[in-house]
């Protein structure tokens, strides 16, 4: 599992400000570079709200790297104590997710889905998650956050990276599969965005969303719409 004590800690209940402030805080100690030592086993984490987005259901899923052979899953449904706020969607799924990540057996790496530091603050869920555990994230989104997406071929692999205000590269819109619509990949954290291509792509074998990404999505909506 992995460590149930975060490296940074903070209250999850807070007001909006509060939680803007604790994110420009967070986002001081984001690193983007690789920081590992290998990937073998990759974990991918699923959320899925109710209707009334007052419950939530979290997966997480196993697989090893790169032949995506699911090695283990758990998933749990509960309430959503911090409703969904653009911006601030950590607050309202981090607590649920970081049980479930004490739950199963420790990966070398997480993809989550959503923003990455292609965020306001720099600190997306897979970011403010990555940062808390001191550990390695990818984003992965379906919808730009840039309203301007640039072109690219129609071919897999083609990817054109996305650059902050001071010409960093912070995340790449990327084709996954031939002649389908791109994804959009970010940073997490204690990972480039080089490394972070090169495995979304392993990652994407027969579908656009890469298949960790997907199974734990499907399984958490499968958890959601189940009886309690």
């Amino acid at each position: 599992m992995i460590p149930s004590s975060c490296h940074f800690k903070h209250p999850w209940k807070v007001s909006h400000e509060e939680a803007k402030k604790i994110q420009a805080e967070l986002s001081c100690f984001v690193i983007t570079k690789d920081q590992f030592e290998k990937i073998e086993k990759i974990s991918a984490v699923g959320v899925i709200f109710s209707k009334d987005e007052d419950k939530i259901s979290v997966a997480c899923a196993n697989f090893s790297f790169p032949q995506l052979q699911i090695l283990d899953q758990i998933v749990e449904k509960g309430n959503c104590d911090f409703p969904y706020t653009p911006g601030l969607f950590a607050f309202s799924v981090g607590p649920a997710i970081l049980s479930v990540l004490n739950k199963i057996e420790k990966p070398d790496l997480i993809i989550f889905p959503g923003r990455g530091i292609d965020h306001p603050r720099k600190l997306g869920l897979a970011t403010h998650l990555g940062v808390l555990l001191d550990f390695p994230t990818i984003a992965c989104s379906k919808r730009p956050l840039w309203r301007n997406c640039p072109d690219l071929s129609m071919e897999k692999g083609a990817h054109v990276f996305i650059q902050d205000k001071n010409g960093k590269s912070i995340g790449a819109v990327l084709r996954t599969k031939d002649k389908v619509k791109p994804i959009f990949v970010t940073i997490g954290h204690k990972i480039s965005i080089q490394t972070a291509i090169k495995i979304i792509l392993e990652c994407s074998k027969n579908y656009r969303i890469p298949e960790p990404l997907r199974y734990a999505h499907n399984l958490a909506k499968k958890r959601l719409i189940a009886p309690v």
